[in-house]
C-alpha cells in the first residue's frame, strides 16, 4: 500500500490543532478526575500488558509483539483478544519512549480509547456485512424470480442521472440503454436481496458492462459475477483511467445519496461491497483529497487511525539528519534501495525481533563501512516500511472474503 506521508504528517498536526481542549474540559467531558484518570491509563496499559503475557506476545520490542501477534492471528483470526491487541498496537503510541507528563499520558489515554471504540465498532459492522455477503453469494447460486412490477419512474430517474458520466453519455436517446435499465430495475426490485443492496449493484454493472447495456439488446448481467472481486490498476495513472476511476467513485457517491433514504436499501452493507469488491475505494484513498464519505475497507480504516508513530522502531538518531544525507548522497542511497530485496528484510526484522545488533549487516551495504550511522538508519527504515506492511495486510485476516 503507498501513501503520502506528507500528507498524513499534514493531516496529523491540522487534527490535532483543531482536537486540541484544554485538559480541565478534557476531564470534564469525560466525567473523570484526575486521579481517576491517571488510574484508568494505568488500568488500560496494564490491561495490555496482561493480554500479551496470557497469549504468550513477546513485549521486549514493537518488532517481536508484532510479529508474534501475526502469528497468532494468522491462526485464530476470529479470537476478539487478539483482534484488541491488533487494534491497540495500531494505535498505541508509547512503545519506545514512555511519556512521563502524567496530563500527556492522560490525553494519550483518552484519545486512544477514542479511536480503539471506533476501530472495534467497525470492524464488527465489517464482519456483519461480510456475513451478510455470503448470504447474497449462496443466494445467488439459485435462480431468480422475477415478478411483473412497474419501474419506469425509478428508471427515467435513474436513467437522467447517470448520463451526466461521461463513459454513459452516448445513451442519450438511447433506447437499449433505457429499456435495459428498467429491466435491470425489475430483476433487482423482484428480490428483495438483492434490492437491499441496489445501490451497489447498479454501479457494479454500469462500470463493468457499460458496453454492455449500452449496445446489447435484453442485456441481464450475470448477478453472481458482480458479487466477485474487480481489480483494476490503480498505482498508474494514464489520464484515462484516472477519469475513468473518477466517475465510477463518483456514480457510486450519487448513487447511495439517491437511495439514502428508501427504508429497503441497506446503505451499510452497500457500502461494504463497494469498498471490499473492488480496488477504487483504495484508489481514491491514494489519489484523491480526502472525503471519508467514500466507503473504506477495514485496512484503510486502521491506516486513518493508526498512530502516527506506528512502526517507528528506533528513533534515536541523535543529530542525524537522514533526509539530508538522502539529498547529498542520492546515489549511495538508490543503491541502498537496490540492495534491500525482500529476503534481506524480512533477515532484518528477524533480527530487530530478536533485539539482534544490525551494525554487521549495515556494513555490508555498499558503502556502509564509510557511512555506518545512515547505513543503520536505512536498515531501520526499512524495517518500518516492511511491517507497516505485514501488519496492515494482517487486517485482511479478519475480513476474508
Amino acid at each position: 500500500m503507498d501513501y503520502d506521508l506528507d500528507y498524513e504528517i499534514y493531516k496529523y498536526i491540522n487534527e490535532q490543532a483543531e482536537q486540541y481542549v484544554p485538559f480541565r474540559k478534557l476531564l470534564k467531558n469525560n466525567n473523570l478526575t484526575f486521579s481517576e484518570a491517571r488510574q484508568k491509563a494505568r488500568d488500560f496499559k496494564a490491561n495490555f500488558d496482561n493480554l500479551l503475557s496470557e497469549y504468550h506476545i513477546g513485549n521486549n520490542n514493537l518488532v517481536r509483539i508484532c510479529c508474534d501477534l501475526m502469528e497468532k492471528i494468522n491462526e485464530n483470526p476470529n479470537n476478539s483478544d487478539l483482534q484488541y491487541i491488533y487494534i491497540f498496537i495500531m494505535t498505541y503510541s508509547g512503545f519506545l519512549n514512555e511519556i512521563k507528563s502524567p496530563e500527556q499520558q492522560i490525553r494519550n489515554y483518552i484519545n486512544q480509547n477514542e479511536r480503539i471504540q471506533e476501530l472495534s465498532d467497525f470492524l464488527k459492522s465489517q464482519i456483519k456485512n461480510r456475513d451478510k455477503l455470503y448470504k447474497i453469494q449462496k443466494h445467488l447460486k439459485n435462480a431468480l424470480h422475477i415478478r411483473n412490477i412497474n419501474c419506469s419512474e425509478e428508471s427515467d430517474l435513474l436513467y437522467k442521472i447517470t448520463l451526466q458520466y461521461y463513459f454513459l453519455y452516448g445513451s442519450s436517446n438511447n433506447k437499449i440503454y433505457r429499456d435495459n435499465l428498467e429491466s435491470l430495475l425489475i430483476h433487482i426490485n423482484s428480490d428483495d436481496i438483492l434490492k437491499s443492496v441496489k445501490p451497489y449493484i447498479i454501479f457494479a454493472v454500469l462500470s463493468r458492462k457499460h458496453g454492455m447495456i449500452q449496445n446489447r439488446a435484453d442485456f441481464i448481467p450475470n448477478f453472481q459475477t458482480l458479487f466477485q472481486y474487480q481489480t483494476y490498476n490503480i498505482m498508474t495513472d494514464n489520464g484515462k483511467n484516472f477519469n475513468n476511476y473518477q466517475s465510477y467513485t463518483e456514480l457510486y457517491e450519487n448513487l447511495r445519496r439517491f437511495y439514502a433514504d428508501d427504508k429497503e436499501i441497506d446503505i451499510e452493507l452497500s457500502d461494504f461491497c463497494f469498498s471490499n469488491l473492488c480496488s477504487l475505494s483504495e484508489w481514491y484513498y491514494i489519489w484523491c483529497e480526502p472525503n471519508e464519505e467514500i466507503p473504506m475497507n477495514f485496512i484503510r480504516k486502521v491506516y486513518s487511525l493508526k498512530s502516527i508513530s506506528f512502526p517507528m522502531i528506533c528513533d534515536d538518531y541523535g543529530d542525524s539528519d537522514i533526509s539530508e544525507f538522502e539529498t547529498e548522497h542520492s546515489e549511495i542511497y538508490e543503491i541502498w534501495e537496490k540492495t534491500i530485496n525482500p529476503d534481506m528484510a524480512e533477515e532484518l526484522l528477524n533480527m530487530l525481533c530478536n533485539s539482534t545488533d544490525i551494525s554487521k549487516l549495515a556494513e555490508k551495504l555498499p558503502y556502509g563501512k564509510e557511512y555506518p550511522l545512515y547505513a543503520e538508519i536505512f536498515l531501520y527504515q526499512s524495517a518500518e516500511i516492511l511491517l507497516e506492511e505485514k501488519m496492515l495486510r494482517t487486517a485482511e485476516k479478519f475480513i476474508e472474503i
